[in-house]
């Protein structure tokens, strides 16, 4: 399901599969989205965590997720923002490219004329 804000959806893909929709409005934005990301990478870094640690965790994860959404299985809405914020934090390692398989999709709302 594809949620629509007033500024259009963020659109998260693993491995070719859509796997969250994000709702694009004035206070929910791409960066602050984005933000969540490099959030996740400094407080596990607070943590005293090693960056192959965080990498094969966070791999680990959307694989799950992927692995759940493939099979049609029930996901969390909690979970969409855990996969949003490793994806993110993924990107930002430069683990991910941001391509046509992997990465996000920011469709802006339709404008009427």
């Amino acid at each position: 399901m594809i949620y629509n804000g007033i500024n259009g959806s963020l659109n998260l893909y693993y491995k070719g599969l859509l796997i969250s929709s994000f709702a694009l409005t004035n206070k929910k934005t791409f960066e602050k989205y984005q933000y969540q990301g490099q959030h996740l990478i400094l407080k596990c870094m607070k943590e005293n965590f090693n960056i192959k640690v965080m990498i094969k965790a966070f791999t680990e994860f959307c694989n799950i997720i992927y692995r759940r959404k493939y099979n049609k299985l029930s996901i969390r809405r909690s979970d969409h923002e855990y996969f949003l914020s490793t994806l993110f934090a993924l990107i930002k390692l430069k683990i991910i490219d941001n391509d046509e398989n992997n990465g996000y999709l920011i469709m802006p709302k339709k404008k009427l004329i």
